[in-house]
């Protein structure tokens, strides 16, 4: 899934607002948290740990983690 229609929107966990969506990276608490390919991998350190699928669905390690919302925020369950 292309998500360039993401950067510059948010991140929340559940609805509390963490960070942002830069162009190919995740800032969360002010910090660097990866970075995102525009086909919606994102890594660690250079290591896949995630990814979003066709239908907005995010997974990290495997996992659905959340999900893009319909203003293009990525909405994530539980703890980061």
């Amino acid at each position: 899934m292309l998500i360039i229609d993401c950067f510059n929107h948010n991140i929340y966990v559940g609805d509390q607002l963490v960070g942002y969506i830069g162009e190919n990276e995740l800032i969360i608490n002010k910090k660097k948290f990866a970075d995102i390919t525009d086909d919606g991998v994102f890594s660690i350190d250079g290591v896949e740990v995630g990814y979003i699928d066709d239908d907005g669905t995010i997974y990290i390690h495997g996992k659905d983690a959340g999900y893009i919302d319909a203003g293009n925020n990525f909405v994530l369950r539980g703890k980061i």
